[in-house]
């Protein structure tokens, strides 16, 4: 009997978390103005949730799709690639990547990141959150650094124990030098090597406490 009530308890539970959650989906909803746009969106984020993708990047994607006044057939489009995107990004950061890494990891893919590229950053951080070197390497790659490049770059620093400021300080520099007119490769080339001087030898980094941050 008491093994029933918990089961029961467990299950009202869940029904609340799905209320709740599609109550607030609705409550967003009406920020979509077109009738048509909005039950496009409407199905497109029951479907996602169903199959196990949160519903909050969805959400983020169709509204900003309504602020640039797209049509709901682009606006359906974008959120399709979104959850493909995001199955595609749970393969390739397997065996149990968090929600963060799946968000950054969805982001790498629409930039064209390679999925390879992930499974390499995944390689060499099996036990941590890498939603930060994720980021840093979109980032790379939205400012037109070739992407083979880019992971490179990222991998060779994580595997010289740089530091999460340090990865943001690489990111931002080259932006920096992008704007100023210098190439992408070589504002990556100059930057990386920047960092790498403050960093100890391949060597030595086995014998140091390497950055960790534990995932959840």
């Amino acid at each position: 009997m008491i093994f029933i009530r918990r089961c029961a308890a467990v299950a009202a539970l869940a029904v609340a978390v799905a209320t709740t959650a599609s109550a607030q989906q609705d409550s967003r909803l009406t920020l979509i103005r077109d009738d048509a746009t909005r039950e496009v969106v409407r199905q497109q984020l029951g479907g996602a949730l169903s199959r196990g993708v949160p519903v909050e990047p969805m959400m983020a994607k169709a509204l900003e799709g309504v602020a640039k006044r797209a049509s709901s057939k682009s606006i359906k489009a974008a959120m399709t690639r979104l959850e493909e995107n995001w199955h595609r990004a749970a393969k390739a950061l397997a065996p149990n990547p968090t929600d963060d890494e799946l968000s950054a990891g969805a982001d790498a893919l629409q930039q064209n990141v390679p999925e390879s590229a992930l499974r390499a950053l995944r390689k060499q951080a099996p036990g941590r959150s890498i939603a930060l070197e994720i980021g840093v390497l979109t980032q790379l790659v939205a400012r037109n650094v070739e992407p083979g490049q880019a992971s490179k770059m990222v991998l060779e620093l994580m595997a010289r124990k740089a530091t999460g400021t340090q990865l943001t300080a690489l990111s931002s520099a080259v932006q920096e030098d992008v704007e100023a007119g210098l190439a992408p490769a070589m504002a990556l080339d100059l930057r990386g090597r920047g960092i790498m001087s403050l960093l100890p030898p391949p060597s030595a980094v086995s014998t140091l406490n390497p950055r960790s941050t534990p995932r959840p």
